[in-house]
């Protein structure tokens, strides 16, 4: 934490922010540093009784309720405290600015309070804000320029897995992520995503793919369904993928993979919750699609490649820090475009070539 900051947390309702505070604020206790932890939402006993049991207990962290900023921070005066937590920011209320609590005034007038709180007294503050399903912040969208950090946490709150990710660092990368897993006392470092993929029987529909998340290269699984249908429209459904890119990979194996799916339901995901953006993992996308159609696994072969309309396979960027990962996983087989056959030496790996989407399809096929 860096002294004299103001840190925006951002993400959706249930995602795991508080989870992830509270043990922040147990790590900084730890290292004898006092934080006071405030919540506009729960009493201090519910607050105390939830750090209780993410196991969060150091006597170096204090709970306090309150929504009055003003209050807050004569707290503050009387018993500084070198980190602070507001949970959070669209709860509390300043008697000093009209509009109603939540209100973009009122935020936008609370967050500046605390900005010239922290840099007046270097005290490093943390301000917690929900967003909502179309991203905006209740608020905070509008703090991003106010504020020093803005960090997000992503993920699906059903799911297991949760990315950290630096949108503004005035103080460092923003491409650098945190991986975790939510567990049952709390948050996880996920060191290794694909522990236990090779451990286990390879299923129709799966491809593993390398995504880059900021610079960190991350396994992926796609999962894919194709299943016929009776009925005259067809669903197409994809989650953690852009439905309009499933859509393109389909039309690109009808025409040039002469394998037409326009009869069958197609479902397309990202397993774990996560989602993904670029176009490297068109490959596995289509690998996925395939083996589902063809009934046939596809091992635990990676498969890496940007996939053009005219169904060149096009070549990946960063491709030699993906196949590293790979091979520091135990992953031996490897499917990436035939422009980067310079890689296909690669010691300890089995590297697979591909021109096009035909090369692939007929590569599932005799496989």
């Amino acid at each position: 934490m860096v002294r004299g900051s103001l840190t925006l947390l951002s993400g959706e309702p249930g995602i795991g922010k508080s989870t992830l505070t509270l043990q922040l604020a147990q790590w900084c206790a730890s290292e004898n540093t006092p934080v006071l932890y405030v919540s506009g939402e729960e009493g201090e006993e519910q607050i105390a009784g939830r750090a209780h049991r993410l196991g969060v207990s150091n006597p170096n962290i204090h709970f306090f309720h309150g929504k009055i900023p003003e209050d807050i921070i004569a707290t503050l005066q009387s018993a500084p405290h070198p980190i602070v937590i507001i949970d959070s920011v669209s709860v509390l209320y300043s008697e000093s600015q009209g509009g109603s609590s939540g209100g973009m005034a009122q935020i936008r007038s609370i967050a500046e309070t605390f900005m010239h709180f922290a840099k007046n007294t270097n005290t490093a503050v943390i301000l917690i804000g929900h967003v909502t399903k179309d991203g905006d912040l209740a608020g905070p969208k509008a703090l991003e320029h106010l504020v020093d950090t803005v960090l997000f946490l992503e993920g699906d709150r059903y799911q297991s897995y949760r990315i950290l990710r630096a949108m503004k660092n005035r103080f460092g990368p923003t491409d650098a992520i945190g991986l975790f897993e939510m567990g049952e006392f709390g948050l996880l470092d996920l060191k290794n995503p694909a522990e236990g993929i090779l451990k286990t029987t390879p299923q129709v529909g799966s491809a593993l793919t390398i995504a880059l998340e900021g610079n960190r290269p991350v396994i992926m699984e796609i999962e894919a369904l194709t299943h016929s249908t009776k009925y005259p429209y067809p669903k197409r459904s994809a989650r953690g993928i852009s439905s309009q890119k499933v859509e393109l990979l389909l039309a690109t194996i009808a025409k040039f993979g002469r394998i037409n799916l326009d009869s069958d339901d197609v479902y397309v995901n990202v397993s774990h919750g996560l989602s993904v953006g670029e176009p490297a993992v068109d490959l596995a996308i289509v690998a996925a699609l395939l083996s589902s159609d063809q009934k046939k696994p596809l091992d635990h072969a990676l498969f890496l490649g940007e996939i053009s309309l005219t169904v060149v396979v096009k070549p990946v960027a960063q491709l030699e820090k993906r196949l590293e990962e790979a091979k520091k996983l135990g992953f031996k087989t490897i499917h990436i475009p035939a422009s980067q056959s310079k890689y296909q030496d690669m010691k300890g790996l089995s590297i697979i070539t591909h021109n096009s989407l035909s090369s692939l399809v007929e590569w599932v096929k005799s496989h």
